[in-house]
C-alpha cells in the first residue's frame, strides 16, 4: 500500500512539479525609486515616405522611434561589467525587452502590423534605457487636397501609452529629442519634398474615463507643384483657347463656332477623367483644378450663346440692334477671356502656399 502510494505521489509531482518550476516570472511593474509620472522620451526620425494616398488618407512611412525612460532595476556595476553600456541588437534585443518593464508605447492611427521591423536596446550603469525601434508600417492622416497642386501635407503620428494614465507615466520630448528628430531629405514619393518635424503635446480619455498622455508628431511635406505644370495647366489652357477662334475668327457660321465647342467641352471631361486617374483626387476633392475645369464648361458654354444670339443682328445691317450688336461682340472679345483669366489665376494664387 505504501508503495502505491509512493508511486502516485512521484507521478504527481513529475505532472505537476515540472510547470510550476517552468512557469514565468509576473510581468514587472512601474519602475521602482522613481517620481510618478515616469517620464518616457520620445524621438522620431523619418526615414523614408514610400506611398501617399491622398484619397484614402493613408501614407507609408519607414521610421525610427526612439525611447528613453530610467528604471533603477536595470542598474549595473561597470566595473564588473567593463562598460557603461549594454547593447543588444535582433533577437537577442527583442528577448531581453520581454522579460523587462516598458512603457507599451503604440501609435494610434497605425494600419496594421509593421514590415521589416528591427529593434536594438542599450542599458546604462545608471539605469538608463534606450529602446530603438526601426519599421515600415501604413497610417492613417489626413490630407486636405484644397490648393492641390500647390499643397502643402501635415502627416501627423499620435504616439502614446494605452496602458498607463497620465499620472503613472507620461510622454515628453526634450531639446534633445528633438535636435536627434529629423526627416531625411530625399524621399522615395516623387513630387515631394520634405519640411520640417514638429511635436505637440495632448491628452486622451481612455475607457475607464481616465486622461492619457499623448505626443503627436506632425511631418510637414510640400508637393513639387512645377512638375504639375505641363502635365496639367497647358491642355487645359489649350482647350480653353477655342473661345478665342469662336470670338476672333470672321466669317464662320454659328454651327461651326458649335462644333469646336462641343469639341472643347469632350475634351475637358476626358482631361477631367484623365487627372484624377492619374492624380487620385485632383478632381473629386475639389482643388482648383477641378474649379477651372469646371469653369471651363460654363465659360465655354456662355460663348457660344453670346456669339450664336449676336450673331443675326450683326450679320444684317438691315436690324435695329446692328450698332449694338457690333459693339457688344467687340467688347465680348476683349471681356470674356480676360474674366477667365482673372478668375482663373486667382483660383491659382490662392492655392499658393503662404
Amino acid at each position: 500500500m505504501r508503495s502505491r502510494l509512493a508511486a502516485l505521489l512521484i507521478i504527481f509531482v513529475a505532472l505537476c512539479g515540472t510547470p510550476a518550476s517552468a512557469a514565468s516570472s509576473p510581468p514587472e511593474g512601474l519602475p521602482e525609486g522613481v517620481e510618478l509620472p515616469v517620464k518616457v522620451r520620445i524621438g522620431l526620425r523619418v526615414l523614408d515616405i514610400t506611398e501617399i494616398r491622398e484619397v484614402i488618407g493613408r501614407a507609408r512611412l519607414y521610421v525610427e522611434v526612439t525611447q528613453r525612460w530610467t528604471d533603477p532595476r536595470r542598474r549595473f556595476d561597470p566595473l564588473d561589467a567593463g562598460t557603461s553600456r549594454i547593447d543588444r541588437v535582433g533577437a537577442e534585443a527583442r528577448q531581453y525587452i520581454a522579460g523587462i518593464w516598458t512603457p507599451g508605447l503604440a501609435i494610434d492611427n497605425q494600419l496594421g502590423e509593421p514590415r521589416a521591423k528591427a529593434d536594438a536596446v542599450s542599458v546604462y550603469s545608471d539605469g538608463s534605457v534606450v529602446l530603438v525601434e526601426r519599421y515600415e508600417a501604413d497610417f492613417r492622416v489626413g490630407v486636405d487636397m484644397a490648393a492641390f497642386p500647390f499643397d502643402r501635407q501635415r502627416l501627423s503620428l499620435s504616439f502614446s501609452l494605452p496602458r498607463y494614465a497620465k499620472q503613472d507615466a507620461m510622454l515628453v520630448t526634450t531639446e534633445t529629442d528633438r535636435l536627434f528628430s529629423r526627416i531625411e531629405p530625399k524621399l522615395s514619393v516623387i513630387d515631394w519634398r520634405p519640411l520640417d518635424l514638429t511635436f505637440f503635446y495632448d491628452e486622451a480619455a481612455g475607457w475607464n474615463a481616465r486622461a492619457y498622455s499623448r505626443l503627436n508628431a506632425t511631418i510637414g511635406i510640400e508637393r513639387l507643384s512645377e512638375r504639375y505644370l505641363l502635365r496639367l495647366f497647358i491642355p487645359i489652357v489649350s482647350t480653353l483657347a477655342v473661345s478665342l477662334f469662336v470670338l476672333w475668327i470672321p466669317g464662320t457660321a454659328p454651327k461651326d463656332h458649335g462644333s469646336l465647342v462641343f469639341s472643347a467641352l469632350l475634351a475637358l471631361a476626358a482631361i477631367s477623367f484623365t487627372y484624377e486617374a492619374s492624380f487620385p483626387g485632383s478632381i473629386s476633392l475639389n482643388t482648383p483644378i477641378a474649379k477651372i475645369i469646371s469653369l471651363g464648361y460654363f465659360y465655354l458654354v456662355v460663348v457660344v450663346l453670346i456669339d450664336a444670339l449676336l450673331w443675326k443682328p450683326r450679320s444684317d445691317p438691315a436690324s435695329r440692334y446692328h450698332v449694338l450688336a457690333i459693339g457688344l461682340r467687340s467688347h465680348c472679345r476683349w471681356a470674356l477671356p480676360s474674366i477667365m483669366v482673372i478668375v482663373c489665376l486667382a483660383l491659382v494664387l490662392r492655392g499658393l502656399p503662404g
